[in-house]
Protein backbone atom coordinates (compact mmCIF):
# COMPACT_ATOMS: atom_id res chain seq x y z
CA UNK A 1 0.00 0.00 0.00
CA UNK A 2 1.41 3.44 -0.97
CA UNK A 3 1.88 6.22 1.53
CA UNK A 4 -1.00 8.18 -0.01
CA UNK A 5 -3.33 5.18 0.29
CA UNK A 6 -2.22 4.67 3.89
CA UNK A 7 -2.86 8.33 4.68
CA UNK A 8 -6.33 8.23 3.09
CA UNK A 9 -7.12 5.09 5.05
CA UNK A 10 -6.06 6.70 8.31
CA UNK A 11 -8.08 9.84 7.58
CA UNK A 12 -11.12 7.75 6.68
CA UNK A 13 -10.76 5.79 9.91
CA UNK A 14 -10.49 9.01 11.92
CA UNK A 15 -13.61 10.41 10.25
CA UNK A 16 -15.47 7.17 11.00
CA UNK A 17 -14.41 7.29 14.63
CA UNK A 18 -15.34 10.94 14.90
CA UNK A 19 -18.80 10.26 13.48
CA UNK A 20 -19.23 7.26 15.75
CA UNK A 21 -18.23 9.31 18.79
CA UNK A 22 -20.63 12.11 17.84
CA UNK A 23 -23.41 9.60 17.33
CA UNK A 24 -22.61 7.98 20.67
CA UNK A 25 -22.72 11.36 22.43
CA UNK A 26 -25.97 12.23 20.64
CA UNK A 27 -27.77 9.11 21.86
CA UNK A 28 -25.92 8.65 25.14
CA UNK A 29 -28.91 9.96 27.10
CA UNK A 30 -31.08 7.25 25.58
CA UNK A 31 -28.67 4.57 26.78
CA UNK A 32 -28.55 6.18 30.21
CA UNK A 33 -32.34 6.21 30.43
CA UNK A 34 -32.52 2.55 29.43
CA UNK A 35 -29.99 1.58 32.08
CA UNK A 36 -31.74 3.70 34.72
CA UNK A 37 -35.09 2.16 33.79
CA UNK A 38 -33.72 -1.37 34.07
CA UNK A 39 -31.96 -0.74 37.36
CA UNK A 40 -34.87 1.28 38.71
CA UNK A 41 -37.34 -1.43 37.76
CA UNK A 42 -35.25 -4.10 39.44
CA UNK A 43 -34.89 -2.04 42.61
CA UNK A 44 -38.63 -1.25 42.64
CA UNK A 45 -39.55 -4.90 42.27
CA UNK A 46 -37.25 -5.92 45.08
CA UNK A 47 -38.48 -3.14 47.37
CA UNK A 48 -42.11 -3.89 46.50
CA UNK A 49 -41.60 -7.60 47.10
CA UNK A 50 -39.92 -6.94 50.43
CA UNK A 51 -42.65 -4.48 51.42
CA UNK A 52 -45.41 -6.95 50.55
CA UNK A 53 -43.68 -9.69 52.52
CA UNK A 54 -43.36 -7.41 55.55
CA UNK A 55 -46.99 -6.34 55.21
CA UNK A 56 -48.13 -9.95 54.92
CA UNK A 57 -46.15 -10.92 58.03
CA UNK A 58 -47.55 -7.96 59.94
CA UNK A 59 -51.11 -8.79 58.92
CA UNK A 60 -50.56 -12.43 59.82
CA UNK A 61 -49.29 -11.44 63.26
CA UNK A 62 -52.32 -9.18 63.75
CA UNK A 63 -54.68 -11.96 62.68
CA UNK A 64 -53.06 -14.46 65.03
CA UNK A 65 -53.20 -12.03 67.94
CA UNK A 66 -56.84 -11.17 67.25
CA UNK A 67 -57.76 -14.85 66.99
CA UNK A 68 -55.97 -15.76 70.22
CA UNK A 69 -57.60 -12.85 72.01
CA UNK A 70 -60.95 -13.75 70.44
CA UNK A 71 -61.38 -10.06 69.60
CA UNK A 72 -64.29 -9.54 67.15
CA UNK A 73 -63.46 -5.86 66.61
CA UNK A 74 -59.86 -6.61 65.65
CA UNK A 75 -60.96 -9.45 63.39
CA UNK A 76 -63.54 -7.17 61.74
CA UNK A 77 -60.82 -4.58 61.11
CA UNK A 78 -58.64 -7.16 59.35
CA UNK A 79 -61.62 -8.54 57.44
CA UNK A 80 -62.32 -5.05 56.10
CA UNK A 81 -58.85 -4.75 54.60
CA UNK A 82 -58.17 -5.55 50.96
CA UNK A 83 -55.67 -8.31 51.69
CA UNK A 84 -55.47 -12.06 51.29
CA UNK A 85 -55.91 -12.37 55.04
CA UNK A 86 -59.36 -10.75 55.00
CA UNK A 87 -61.19 -13.95 54.06
CA UNK A 88 -59.42 -15.87 56.84
CA UNK A 89 -60.36 -13.09 59.25
CA UNK A 90 -64.01 -13.37 58.20
CA UNK A 91 -64.02 -17.10 58.91
CA UNK A 92 -62.35 -16.51 62.27
CA UNK A 93 -64.78 -13.69 63.04
CA UNK A 94 -67.68 -15.99 62.29
CA UNK A 95 -66.31 -18.66 64.64
CA UNK A 96 -65.74 -16.05 67.37
CA UNK A 97 -69.28 -14.68 67.08
CA UNK A 98 -70.79 -18.17 67.00
CA UNK A 99 -68.88 -19.14 70.13
CA UNK A 100 -70.32 -16.06 71.84
CA UNK A 101 -73.83 -17.09 70.84
CA UNK A 102 -74.21 -14.45 68.13
CA UNK A 103 -75.39 -16.77 65.36
CA UNK A 104 -76.86 -13.96 63.30
CA UNK A 105 -73.54 -12.10 63.29
CA UNK A 106 -71.65 -15.30 62.53
CA UNK A 107 -73.87 -16.07 59.56
CA UNK A 108 -73.55 -12.46 58.38
CA UNK A 109 -69.74 -12.74 58.31
CA UNK A 110 -70.03 -15.92 56.25
CA UNK A 111 -72.51 -14.35 53.86
CA UNK A 112 -69.95 -11.65 53.12
CA UNK A 113 -67.65 -14.42 51.90
CA UNK A 114 -70.33 -16.00 49.70
CA UNK A 115 -71.05 -12.59 48.16
CA UNK A 116 -67.41 -12.03 47.14
CA UNK A 117 -67.25 -13.09 43.47
CA UNK A 118 -63.46 -12.80 43.40
CA UNK A 119 -62.97 -15.69 45.81
CA UNK A 120 -62.41 -19.27 44.70
CA UNK A 121 -65.18 -21.85 44.98
CA UNK A 122 -63.36 -23.56 47.84
CA UNK A 123 -63.87 -20.49 50.07
CA UNK A 124 -67.49 -19.87 49.13
CA UNK A 125 -68.43 -23.54 49.45
CA UNK A 126 -66.87 -23.67 52.90
CA UNK A 127 -68.79 -20.55 53.88
CA UNK A 128 -72.07 -22.07 52.68
CA UNK A 129 -71.29 -25.28 54.56
CA UNK A 130 -70.71 -23.39 57.78
CA UNK A 131 -73.92 -21.40 57.25
CA UNK A 132 -75.85 -24.67 56.95
CA UNK A 133 -74.14 -26.03 60.06
CA UNK A 134 -74.89 -22.90 62.07
CA UNK A 135 -78.35 -22.01 60.88
CA UNK A 136 -79.64 -24.73 58.56
CA UNK A 137 -82.55 -25.62 60.82
CA UNK A 138 -83.87 -22.04 60.67
CA UNK A 139 -83.43 -21.44 56.93
CA UNK A 140 -86.06 -21.52 54.25
CA UNK A 141 -86.34 -25.18 53.21
CA UNK A 142 -85.96 -24.51 49.48
CA UNK A 143 -82.91 -22.28 49.95
CA UNK A 144 -81.31 -24.74 52.35
CA UNK A 145 -81.87 -27.67 50.01
CA UNK A 146 -80.42 -25.74 47.06
CA UNK A 147 -77.27 -25.02 49.06
CA UNK A 148 -76.92 -28.61 50.22
CA UNK A 149 -77.47 -29.91 46.69
CA UNK A 150 -74.64 -27.69 45.45
CA UNK A 151 -72.35 -28.97 48.19
CA UNK A 152 -72.89 -32.66 47.45
CA UNK A 153 -71.83 -32.39 43.80
CA UNK A 154 -68.80 -34.41 42.71
CA UNK A 155 -66.90 -31.18 41.98
CA UNK A 156 -67.39 -29.83 45.49
CA UNK A 157 -64.38 -29.88 47.80
CA UNK A 158 -66.74 -30.54 50.73
CA UNK A 159 -68.94 -33.20 49.14
CA UNK A 160 -68.86 -35.68 52.04
CA UNK A 161 -69.52 -32.96 54.61
CA UNK A 162 -72.40 -31.80 52.45
CA UNK A 163 -73.82 -35.31 52.43
CA UNK A 164 -73.46 -35.39 56.22
CA UNK A 165 -75.50 -32.18 56.47
CA UNK A 166 -78.13 -33.67 54.16
CA UNK A 167 -78.31 -36.73 56.42
CA UNK A 168 -78.76 -34.51 59.47
CA UNK A 169 -81.52 -32.62 57.72
CA UNK A 170 -83.22 -35.90 56.86
CA UNK A 171 -83.07 -36.82 60.55
CA UNK A 172 -84.71 -33.50 61.48
CA UNK A 173 -87.38 -34.18 58.86
CA UNK A 174 -87.99 -37.65 60.32
CA UNK A 175 -86.74 -39.44 57.19
CA UNK A 176 -84.55 -42.11 58.75
CA UNK A 177 -84.13 -44.19 55.59
CA UNK A 178 -82.78 -41.23 53.61
CA UNK A 179 -80.39 -40.40 56.43
CA UNK A 180 -79.11 -43.99 56.56
CA UNK A 181 -78.61 -44.00 52.78
CA UNK A 182 -76.49 -40.86 52.99
CA UNK A 183 -74.50 -42.20 55.93
CA UNK A 184 -73.83 -45.35 53.92
CA UNK A 185 -72.52 -43.24 51.04
CA UNK A 186 -70.16 -41.49 53.42
CA UNK A 187 -68.86 -44.72 54.95
CA UNK A 188 -68.33 -46.27 51.52
CA UNK A 189 -66.06 -43.43 50.43
CA UNK A 190 -62.37 -44.26 50.86
CA UNK A 191 -61.39 -40.60 51.16
CA UNK A 192 -63.37 -39.77 54.30
CA UNK A 193 -61.52 -38.56 57.37
CA UNK A 194 -61.45 -40.52 60.62
CA UNK A 195 -63.52 -37.87 62.37
CA UNK A 196 -66.25 -38.03 59.74
CA UNK A 197 -66.13 -41.83 59.80
CA UNK A 198 -66.68 -41.84 63.55
CA UNK A 199 -69.61 -39.43 63.33
CA UNK A 200 -71.22 -41.39 60.48
CA UNK A 201 -70.85 -44.67 62.36
CA UNK A 202 -72.30 -43.23 65.57
CA UNK A 203 -75.26 -41.74 63.71
CA UNK A 204 -75.87 -44.99 61.85
CA UNK A 205 -75.97 -46.97 65.08
CA UNK A 206 -78.17 -44.40 66.83
CA UNK A 207 -80.66 -44.60 63.93
CA UNK A 208 -80.82 -48.38 64.19
CA UNK A 209 -78.66 -49.07 61.15
CA UNK A 210 -75.82 -51.57 60.93
CA UNK A 211 -72.23 -50.79 60.00
CA UNK A 212 -71.97 -53.99 57.96
CA UNK A 213 -74.62 -52.83 55.50
CA UNK A 214 -73.29 -49.28 55.27
CA UNK A 215 -69.74 -50.41 54.57
CA UNK A 216 -70.91 -51.94 51.33
CA UNK A 217 -72.42 -48.59 50.16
Amino acid sequence: MSESDSFISEVTEEVRRDRLFKTFKKYLWVLVLVVVAIVGGTVYNEVSKSSKEKQARATGDMLQAAALANDPDALQAIASQDTSASVVARFQLSSSLAAAGNIEGAVGALEEITADRDLSAAYTELAWLKIIMLNGANMDAAERNDIINSLVQETSAYRLLGIEQRALQSIRDGNTDAALDDLARILADESLSQGLRNRAQQLTISLGGTLETTSNG
